[in-house]
């Protein structure tokens, strides 16, 4: 729900929890990518550039799921 732009609030009432356990989650989530990035992220030979132009493709692609499911 972060990730498609709903608010730490709107998502503690989606959900019926507190702000505060929804932050904890979030906190939590984004550690574990962290520790994901520092095991798979290593000793790759990829300019930013393209780092770049992958997320832009992923993002694309996101968006025509959507508009097809929706």
């Amino acid at each position: 729900m972060s990730m498609k732009g709903m608010s730490i609030e709107a998502i503690s009432d989606v959900l019926d929890v507190q702000p505060a356990s929804v932050k904890r989650w979030l906190v939590r989530a984004s550690e574990q990518c962290d520790k994901v990035n520092d095991v798979m992220m290593k000793n790759l030979d990829v300019p930013k550039i393209e780092m770049d132009e992958l997320w832009v493709i992923i993002q694309k692609n996101s968006s025509q799921d959507e508009r097809l499911q929706g």
